[in-house]
Parts: C-alpha cells; structure tokens; sequence
C-alpha cells in the first residue's frame, strides 16, 4: 500500500521533453511525459509499473507540399497555408500546374483547417506493466504489457507531393476492346499538364489517430543444470491504426472507359493516405541456452507463429475492398542454432597439451563457430494479368476454378504452384482468393567460421579466420511469378540464399 502511495503521489520519475524537428522544412513540436516505477512486493514478486503520454502533431510539409480532399467542397483540394494561395515556389513546376487546376484548389487557412492539415491525436496514453515471479530458485515467469506509438516518418504524408506540386497522368486502355492508345500517341494529343488532364492525387486524411503496437508476453525459464537454461513463453503483438493507403475514386465495374465513370471528376485515381491498418502476430517461443562448458557454447531456439493483417484491398473491390489475412512477413516456423566450439587441441586444452610451443602455435587455440537457420518460406499472393472488372486497379484476384486443380500435380521450378486450381472472374467483376494464400519454399542457411588468434611479441595479436557462407550450397528459391493467367505463372527465376561463399581475413592488433 505505501508503495503503490508513493506512486501516486509522483515519487517515480517523471519529464517533459519539447523540440523542434526539422523534416523537409516543416517543424513538428513533440513532448512527452512518463511516470514509472519498480514495487518489490516480496523477495519473489516484482512489479514494474508506468504510464506515459505522448503529444507529437503530424509533420508539416516543406512550403507546404500536404493536402487532403474534401469532394463536398466547390474547392475540394485543400493544400497547407495561410494565404489565399499556395506556395508556388516549393516546386518548378507549381505555377503551370496552379495555371490548369487552380480552380479546384484552396488553403488550409481558406478551409479552417490546421497548417499541417490533419488534426493532431491528444489520446495517445502508453501503459507499462511488468510482473516478475520466482517460484523457486530455478524458475521464473516473467510477463509484460506495454503500448508503444510509432512516430511517423517521412514516407507518407509528407512525401505526397499533391496539385499543385506533382501532376502526375493514369490512361487506362478500355478492357475488351480493339487498342486505340499506342506509344507513339498513348495520350492521343492532349498534352501533358493540359486543362484536359487527369491527375491522380495522394491526399491526406484530416482525422487520424497516431499508430501504436501493444506488445504482451509471458514466459517462464527453468534452470536445468549449471549450464543449461530453458526458455518457454507466449509473445504477441497487436498494431493498431498502422500507415495504410485507401482508394478513393475506383469506378464500379462496368464496360465503358475507365476515367468517365470515376465517382470524382476531372481527377484520375486518388489515394488517401491513411492508418487504418491493423496487425496481430501470435507466437510459442523456446530457447535453450547451454553456457560454456568443455569449450562448446550453444543456443537453440525455435518459434512457432501467425501473423495477420488487416487492410484495404482494391484487388478485391475497389474502394470497398478490405480483408483480415495473412502478413506477407508471416513465418510459422522459424529455427534458429548457433554454437562455438574450442577445438580441444593445443595447450590448456584435453589433446596435446604438452606440446611444445611451435606445435601449439599450429595445433592449438582453434574455434568453430557455425550458425544454421531453417525457416518457412514467405507467402505471396495469387493474381492475374489483366483488368477484369475494367476499373483500373491492378494486382487483381482470380476465383478457386469449380472443377478443382490437377490431382497429379508435381511441383517443380517451373510450376512451383498449380496454376489450374485458379481461373480469371467473369467479366466485370473482382476475383475473391484472399492476399498470401501460396508461400514460397523453405529458407535454409548454414554458416560457419574458424579463427584463431595468434600471440606476437609486445602484446600483439595476428588473428586469422575463415569464413564459409552457406557452407553446403545448399538453395533456397525465392517466391515464383504469381500471375495464374501467365505463361510464366509459377515459374521460379531467383534463390533467396546466395551460392557458397567463402573468404579468409587477417587482422593484426598491435
């Protein structure tokens, strides 16, 4: 009770941080305030506790080069400032562009909205906790709960480049129709930055919450002799309002051009940046530790796992398209041994100890070292070359073909998947196989190193290794062309473990 008082009443520490961070230009004022504390309960329990709160506004574009779209506005292009313009300066091109689209944009400052055009997230509050329990004097769980914010980075908002900044043209060539577009007149006269352009746009929302990851484990490590120490544990992870991107302007499917039937016009596709994306990563963890002991030190460790994510997904429809799937960093199994091994041989050691100091210098004092990983392969998603629902999204889904998939399929570099399993949708219509759905093949690495130091006069040492880079040559393939519908589906082109390799050095240290 005393402890959890002098807690309350602010004993832990506690501080305020405040600075100006310089980012293409744009300043950001961050600042962030933290109580925490340790509670010794008893001789077996410890208590780790502690809340932080973090005030950190969205980033300022350089001459404010960040905007968002309100489509219910007669300007619907809202760009950074305090005028009655933007600044045409931040880019050469800016007054030709402002010249053709103007009409469609005004300020920040015009709009009511903040210089840095999204409102800034006040709810951004971190709790710690930390429990440690002895049960006896071989066995501890330990377990923790924290939530951690991500600070954003410069490959989002701040990086949009929207009008009047960057203009940037889609042409779609209508789906199922005899080519009128060719590369000798793919815009078919209209000239680029013309009234007659379609730009796309990469706004940004001006209500975001500020991604966080909650992390949770609990584990329990035994002692099993005096060398060796058992780790098992549940380790997680939950992210929540992730950097993401959304479509905003896909046309439903239907035949016809692409551009005339998109819901905003003159403007080509428009990608909200957003962080609206979600994350969740369950795992068992074991390790076993083996402290050094007749010159072997080894670690083993394995993780058995799922990671999935949720997201928008416009290969599955368009504006309205999401789905809760599997990461493409989702890696069940995962194995990892390393071990250094003296080779019992020269002075001090269990063979020739005696020999003489020549012979030693040779035979004695050498170490092994080696590292084996084996892990399954990445996931990678089913897709199909062409646009079947004609809206101009790419990447598209195909369907599970009715009649089942060939049953006496054999696997091989050039059909690493069967690709009769998957069919193209019907016309004007989005697939529906879900995102990482194949996985590529196992990840297999086996390095290894032999050195040895050798002792010069005036306390000098020559030291030699060599080095064994995927020591077997074994091959691990990378991930196969994923188009169904192509000649080249399921072929394989690349390894994701080089060729052994092998090198020798020498460092003298004097």
């Amino acid at each position: 009770g005393d402890a959890f008082a002098d807690f309350l009443l602010g004993y832990p520490s506690a501080v305020s941080r405040a600075y100006p961070a310089d980012n293409f230009g744009g300043q950001q004022t961050y600042k962030q305030f933290f109580v925490q504390d340790d509670f010794r309960v008893s001789s077996r329990l410890t208590l780790n506790m502690g809340l932080r709160y973090e005030y950190s506004p969205w980033l300022a574009g350089y001459k404010g080069q960040i905007g968002t779209f309100d489509p219910t506005r007669a300007k619907p292009i809202i760009v950074s400032g305090n005028a009655n313009t933007p600044d045409l300066s931040a880019q050469f091109a800016a007054p030709a562009t402002y010249k053709f689209f103007g009409q469609y944009i005004q300020t920040s400052s015009q709009a009511g909205l903040p210089e840095n055009i999204t409102y800034t997230d006040k709810t951004q509050f971190a709790p710690r906790v930390g429990v440690s329990l002895g049960l006896d004097k071989k066995t501890v769980i330990r377990g923790g709960f924290g939530m951690f914010y991500e600070p954003e980075g410069t490959s989002g908002r701040v990086n949009l480049n929207t009008l009047p900044y960057r203009l940037a043209e889609t042409v779609n060539q209508t789906a199922n129709v005899l080519p009128t577009l060719t590369l000798g007149n793919y815009f078919l006269g209209t000239a680029l930055g013309s009234a007659q352009a379609n730009p796309t746009l990469n706004p940004s929302k001006t209500n975001l919450k500020m991604g966080y990851n909650e992390h949770y484990s609990l584990n329990i490590q035994r002692q099993l002799t005096q060398k060796d120490v058992l780790e098992v544990g549940y380790v997680g992870n939950h992210g929540v309002h992730l950097n993401g991107a959304n479509d905003f302007n896909d046309p439903t499917p239907a035949a016809g051009p692409i551009q005339a039937r998109r819901p905003y016009q003159p403007f080509g596709s428009i990608v909200f940046n957003t962080q609206d994306t979600s994350t969740n990563y369950n795992s068992l963890q074991v390790k076993l530790d083996h402290r050094q002991s007749h010159g072997l030190t080894a670690l083993v460790a394995y993780t058995y796992s799922k990671f999935m994510q949720f997201n928008q997904a416009p290969a599955l429809g368009g504006n309205t398209g999401y789905e809760y799937a599997l990461s493409p960093f989702d890696v069940p199994h995962n194995l990892a041994l390393s071990e250094t091994y003296e080779l019992p041989a020269g002075h001090g050691r269990h063979f020739m100890s005696s020999t003489n100091g020549f012979m030693n210098s040779l035979i004695g004092g050498w170490n092994l070292q080696s590292i084996i990983v084996i892990r399954s392969g990445v996931p990678y998603t089913p897709v199909i070359g062409s646009d079947r629902a004609n809206t101009g999204v790419g990447g598209q889904r195909p369907i599970l073909n009715p009649a089942g998939g060939n049953l006496a399929f054999v696997r091989s570099l050039t059909t690493w998947f069967d690709k009769s399993r998957y069919v193209a949708a019907p016309a004007l219509t989005y697939g529906n196989v879900h995102a990482n759905t194949l996985r590529s093949d196992l990840y297999r690495q086996y390095d290894a190193s032999l050195f040895k130091n050798f002792a010069l006069p005036r306390e000098s040492i020559l030291s030699f290794r060599a080095e064994f880079f995927n020591l077997s040559n074994t091959t691990s393939f990378n991930s196969p062309n994923a188009t169904v519908d192509a000649a080249a589906g399921g072929s394989i082109t690349s390894t994701s473990v080089p060729s052994r390799d092998i090198q020798f050095a020498l460092k003298y240290n004097f």
